[in-house]
């Protein structure tokens, strides 16, 4: 059987690296990446309202799949490409209203800059996190916008804080602080002097009053608000530099934007170009993704990305760079590049992508890890094929792959539950609390259609009923009650557990 899991996406390196070297433990690691995914989905929330068209450019930045066994290192770049415009995000989620950014001293590659440019923005939202359930994030503060350019001044200039890390568990980094204020309520603003702003919420509380001199003196605050505007909470009022919650939309760029830049000496650039001509399509790029993907010189990330573009267009040759990283032959091929083709794979629809990841999940011979990346790869295709293909690993895969194939095969139930009903029926008995599992937490079918004289199959409903009594109907339940007495009294049992407060006690 299953446990009830979160499901994750991939993970970023400069998250990703802290994870490998044990300076966080498990918990703490994944309750950031939670934060740091919804900041990401917040940023590109509001920017799509605002009028770009952003992408997650950073692979896993929208999510939180934590790769345990394989480390991928993926290249340094912001979040998120807006493809209309070219502008690049970096995005923030944070427990508090703050601009701040992890830096090292000692490590260029690790700066809090390090691959920004002048004309990138970074992206801070404000965000809480329910300390018993860590994916329950709510927003609680407008989207800010900093362009890098004016925060590298304020940072040349020494109008910033270091803040230092608490204990070994945080890691070796520093964090550099760009000092704010914010509203601590919906408020409007009533007056602004050169020394103080005073807000006034606009239903209950207390007048608040910011000052703006700081350092005794030697460091001024700027006013990001005018007289009688009404700012939201948590909304940064006063800064060392320029901060916005909206920004107009750029004017727009074109495939050319993106072409010149593949030939970029910049890493970042070129890994961005290639990733957003797969998105807008192009007519003369061709040739110049093909230079990429087979320069021997050229980041294995980039050629990556310039394979999926040309595959996505159906270039023979973009295929054929993706397969022979994964298809067994060249053993010299690294586990970690390995895994991001799997992860590349799962963002091209079509059968031959699915075909590939379902070889994959079935290759016993393979590494378990690439095997469990494959399970989840398959939660992207919403076909009775890669239904198949999860429920199928359920008899005789490890328990990780197992795991990942439940995970997957529940993010693509909905539209085919009756499938997945028809599976339960007929398919080994072994496979069966698999398909189970995610049946008693979708429902949509009738359970007295799979009644049947089948013992195995009887326990498996008990269990869907049990776990799942919140999926159906009342009438669905009392009528199962009358024609199974047995399979109702089972699930009822189940239903006795689970709602007493013994459930889930922990012994500390």
């Amino acid at each position: 059987m299953f446990q009830d899991g979160l499901f994750v996406n991939s993970v970023d390196d400069k998250r990703s690296s802290r994870m490998a070297n044990n300076f966080k433990s498990d918990d703490s690691f994944l309750r950031k990446l939670i934060i740091g995914a919804a900041g990401t989905n917040s940023t590109i929330r509001r920017l799509l309202e605002l009028g770009y068209a952003p992408i997650e450019l950073e692979r896993g930045s929208t999510g939180y799949k934590i790769w345990k066994k394989i480390k991928i290192k993926r290249i340094r770049v912001p979040d998120i490409l807006c493809l209309r415009t070219g502008i690049r995000f970096e995005s923030r989620g944070k427990a508090k209203p703050e601009i701040s950014m992890s830096h090292s001293t000692s490590d260029p590659n690790r700066s809090w800059d390090f691959g920004l440019r002048d004309d990138d923005y970074v992206s801070m939202v404000v965000l809480n996190q329910n300390p018993d359930n860590a994916v329950d994030v709510q927003q609680v503060s407008p989207v800010h916008f900093i362009l890098v350019k004016d925060m590298r001044e304020a940072f040349v200039n020494d109008m910033i804080t270091i803040s230092k890390p608490k204990g070994f568990e945080e890691g070796s980094e520093i964090r550099v602080v760009w000092p704010t204020s914010s509203a601590k309520n919906e408020s409007r603003v009533t007056s602004i002097s050169d020394s103080k702003i005073t807000l006034e919420p606009t239903t209950s509380g207390r007048k608040q009053t910011i000052f703006l001199s700081r350092r005794n003196g030697s460091l001024h605050l700027i006013p990001q608000v005018y007289e009688n505007q009404t700012v939201s909470l948590n909304q940064i009022v006063a800064s060392v530099m320029p901060v916005v919650t909206s920004i107009p939309c750029m004017p727009q760029v074109n495939e050319l934007f993106f072409a010149r830049k593949l030939i970029s000496i910049n890493l970042s650039d070129r890994y961005a170009a290639a990733k957003a001509l797969r998105y807008i399509g192009y007519t003369s790029s061709n040739d110049l993704l093909i230079e990429r993907m087979n320069d021997p010189n050229e980041d294995i990330y980039v050629q990556l990305e310039a394979a999926a573009a040309l595959a996505a267009y159906n270039y023979e040759m973009g295929w054929q760079f993706m397969e022979g990283k994964i298809d067994g032959s060249d053993k010299y091929v690294p586990l970690e590049t390995q895994l991001e083709t799997i992860i590349v794979l799962s963002e091209l629809p079509g059968t031959r992508s699915e075909s590939l990841l379902i070889s994959i999940l079935h290759d016993s011979k393979r590494n378990d890890e690439l095997r469990a990346g494959a399970a989840w790869a398959l939660g992207q295709f919403q076909t009775n094929e890669s239904a198949e293909a999860l429920v199928n690993s359920f008899n005789a895969s490890p328990v990780d792959i197992k795991i990942e194939a439940a995970r997957a095969l529940l993010r693509i139930a909905k539209p085919q539950v009756s499938h997945l009903v028809r599976l339960l029926q007929t398919t080994n008995p072994a496979n069966r609390d698999g398909v189970s599992w995610v049946l008693s937490r979708i429902g949509g079918f009738d359970p007295n259609t799979v009644l049947c004289n089948d013992d195995n199959l009887r326990k498996w409903l008990s269990y869907i009923i049990g776990y799942g009594r919140n999926s159906f109907s009342e009438s669905e339940i009392d009528k199962l009650c009358s024609a199974d007495p047995e399979v109702y009294f089972a699930a009822s049992v189940l239903w006795q557990l689970l709602s007493s407060w013994i459930h889930d006690l922990k012994e500390f």
